[in-house]
């Protein structure tokens, strides 16, 4: 049975202020297109930038065989992987996992990264006690023994200038690791090797878009675009370097450098931080939850639409419909939901998921009385209708996101040309990560439909490819450390024929 609220009814009314029609769609694109001139013009690549260049400038062919590490360190966690890249774009990934502690992220930058490298030494040390032990026969073979090189997935602000040169600024996430700002990251790390006897090499710094485009491109090549869709956002695309004005202010010779108007290099565009309300179409309920963050005005587009926000969106406009409206949970508001920020994207995925609202009545009353409603009465003006209402809420707030998402990528799809007439036999690969994409109920084909809506079908149907990415911090920064290192000969690299201690 259906309670869909009456055509003219304070939900319907929100409905139309969600929905993205194609005008506000268009307007979205000329803004992020906009957005990307700019932040290419700019010449400074600190503070809040936008269009940081990645000085990653090769991409995989997908037949790369060998050996390397990754790194990826982020707010809470650390992961090491040893990752062996089988060609075909096939990969075999090993790995270890860190919580980073309070203590660990207020130490000295000594221990910051001795405690990074003990990982790294339980990743690879029984492996490389074995491989010493295979190549200890002579002199002439130790000789040969050549260090393995490690891609660096940084979280954090840095003043990149090189491929694998970048100098620390203000980690913030609660990091406060004493005397690390202003020192290079590749050194840091160097240095700790060199206390831990570990025969390793930086040979790539890299973010984690950069990361899911490379390793999207080893198994899709010819990939345009990775984008991240989860608790954040962002994109990263290939970008002709003579467009990059970023470059000219960095004494950088990279390798390979040539005719500037034809190469190209990867750009993180921190699409996170576009957006104004001069085309970004803002609702109450936007202004609302910008206004309770601790930083109002501050990445407005993630906050319509990225998987931190997307709940609390839902949790808002239920408080409206209750309190101001009586239209559900006859003028109620339970409990669990009065204070902001207790209704997850998480929740919405699974309320969303279930197949009836009977099914979905007692979750909600399971979950009211889990979190403090008192007695079973308590919960018993939570009805059908409701769940049905917030069923719909769900989707408004759902479905604009993949619009907005999707506005994003046909903004870097029609930057890079790829729909020029010269560019019309090109197939156009993106590789998208991140929980909110993977995890929420149809959330890749509401994507898809936007793209369909605005490319046309033909474009849709024949070149369009959107494909879950995982493994950009592990397999991605391992592509990236391989590329670039200074060993071309890097396909006869095997475990067996590394010192890594």
């Amino acid at each position: 049975m259906s309670y869909s609220a009456p055509p003219g009814s304070p939900l319907d009314r929100i409905t139309d202020a969600f929905s993205i029609t194609a005008d506000k769609f268009e307007s979205i694109v000329q803004g992020f297109k906009a957005e990307c001139d700019h932040g290419l013009r700019t010449a400074s690549a600190t503070g809040l930038a936008s269009m940081i260049p990645s000085f990653v400038t090769r991409m995989p062919t997908g037949q790369e065989t060998g050996t390397c590490l990754s790194l990826d360190l982020g707010g809470s966690n650390l992961r090491v992987s040893l990752v062996q890249l089988l060609g075909q774009g096939k990969s075999r990934v090993t790995e270890v996992r860190r919580e980073i502690t309070p203590e660990w992220k207020t130490s000295s930058v000594d221990t910051f990264f001795d405690r990074i490298t003990e990982a790294i030494h339980e990743l690879i040390g029984g492996m490389g006690n074995q491989a010493s032990e295979a190549n200890a026969a002579t002199s002439r073979q130790r000789r040969r023994r050549r260090p393995m090189p490690m891609g660096v997935c940084w979280s954090f602000p840095l003043n990149q200038t090189g491929i694998s040169r970048g100098t620390i600024l203000r980690m913030g996430k609660g990091f406060a690791v004493d005397s690390i700002e202003g020192q290079d990251l590749a050194n840091l790390f160097h240095k700790a090797f060199k206390r831990r006897k570990l025969n390793v090499v930086v040979t790539a710094l890299l973010n984690d878009t950069v990361g899911t485009l490379v390793a999207h491109a080893y198994g899709h090549p010819g990939t345009c675009m990775g984008f991240i869709y989860g608790t954040g956002v962002n994109a990263a695309y290939p970008e002709k370097v003579s467009r990059i004005a970023k470059l000219k202010n960095i004494q950088q010779q990279w390798p390979g450098k040539g005719d500037d108007a034809h190469r190209i290099m990867l750009v993180n565009t921190e699409i996170d931080i576009f957006g104004s309300e001069s085309y970004l179409p803002l609702t109450r309920f936007d202004k609302l939850l910008d206004a309770q963050h601790p930083q109002p005005a501050f990445q407005i587009y993630e906050k319509m639409m990225s998987g931190a926000y997307l709940g609390e969106l839902v949790r808002l406009i239920m408080i409206e419909l209750a309190k101001e409206h009586q239209m559900i949970f006859g003028g109620r508001v339970p409990a669990t939901f009065l204070e902001p920020w207790t209704l997850s994207t998480e929740f919405m995925s699974d309320f969303v998921r279930l197949s009836t609202n009977e099914e979905r009545l007692e979750n909600f009353r399971n979950i009211v009385h889990a979190k403090g409603e008192a007695t079973t009465d308590d919960a018993n003006y939570v009805s059908l209708q409701d769940m049905e209402r917030i069923v719909e809420i769900c989707h408004l707030v759902s479905s604009r996101a993949a619009a907005l998402a999707a506005a994003a990528m046909a903004a870097i799809i029609e930057h890079q040309g790829l729909t020029d007439e010269e560019n019309q036999s090109k197939p156009i690969v993106i590789g998208v990560n991140g929980s909110t994409y993977e995890k929420y109920p149809g959330m890749p084909d509401m994507i898809y439909a936007q793209l369909r809506s605005w490319f046309g079908e033909e474009v849709a149907t024949s070149r369009i490819k959107l494909a879950l990415a995982k493994d950009g911090g592990s397999v991605g920064g391992a592509l990236i450390a391989m590329l670039y290192s200074s060993d071309r000969r890097l396909d006869t690299i095997t475990p067996d024929k590394v010192d890594f201690l």
